[in-house]
């Protein structure tokens, strides 16, 4: 039995989206070897490869990734925009690592070129669990986003393209550490995602209208609107 980790939102979100193979009928950390700790093609878009445990539970604690979900077989799926080569529509659907194989999936940040320039687009993409280079005209599929691969804690990261793979991990692990501030500050740099993470989370209080806070306490938010006074109760109790 886990207790839920409520040291920040973060932690709470990233908490029920971990994935295990200790456990009764499990692995250990003694027995495991390197094989089954390393990243294989099929985690692509399902389980994250940067946000695992440090230490000998590397690789056998992960994370799903940001748009991975449990398919009704008990597979994990990941969404992939499927490309027409006569309609500008874009349909989605969720695919299982055996589905996925048969398609060759582009990166979510490949989008083809102008049809007026003659050029022909290469495009990187992945295809039978190997990652190769093809034309536009060949892609079946293509990622909904650019971050599809990562997990939530590793999607907050800014530049992660630009780090290495050791700060990344440190990164995702140090987040889920940070305490809460007594007056919050909105970060300088980062990803986008903030704002989203924040909500998923459930752990802020949203007004239905603006306006201005007045007081708080431990049970409710006094919020000043149209000249009149609005309390919000705190849901979450720590």
């Amino acid at each position: 039995m886990f207790i839920l980790d409520r040291t920040n939102p973060l932690t709470q979100i990233v908490h029920g989206r971990k994935l295990s193979y200790l456990g009764p009928e499990g692995l250990t950390g003694r027995t495991a070897n390197f094989r089954i700790r390393d990243i294989h093609p099929s985690h692509y878009g399902r389980i994250c490869p940067i946000d695992t445990s440090e230490g000998i539970n590397v690789g056998l604690i992960g994370s799903l990734a940001i748009h991975a979900r449990i398919g009704h077989w008990g597979s994990l799926e990941s969404p992939f925009y499927k490309i027409f080569e006569r309609s500008k529509k874009a349909q989605m659907l969720y695919l299982s690592p055996r589905r996925d194989e048969y398609y060759m999936v582009a990166a979510g940040n490949s989008l083809a070129l102008n049809q007026g320039i003659q050029e022909e687009q290469v495009v990187p993409a992945r295809y039978r669990q190997e990652f190769l280079t093809i034309a536009w005209e060949q892609v079946h599929l293509r990622s909904i986003f650019p971050f599809q691969y990562f997990s939530i804690g590793a999607s907050l990261i800014p530049f992660i393209e630009h780090n290495d793979a050791n700060r990344a991990l440190m990164s995702s692990n140090m987040q889920r550490q940070a305490v809460p501030l007594s007056r919050s500050e909105k970060c300088i740099v980062g990803t986008g995602l903030e704002r989203q993470v924040a909500l998923d989370s459930g752990v802020p209080a949203i007004a239905d209208h603006e306006g201005k806070i007045i007081s708080t306490d431990t049970d409710k938010i006094i919020l000043s609107s149209n000249g009149d006074a609005l309390g919000i109760p705190k849901q979450t109790e720590f």
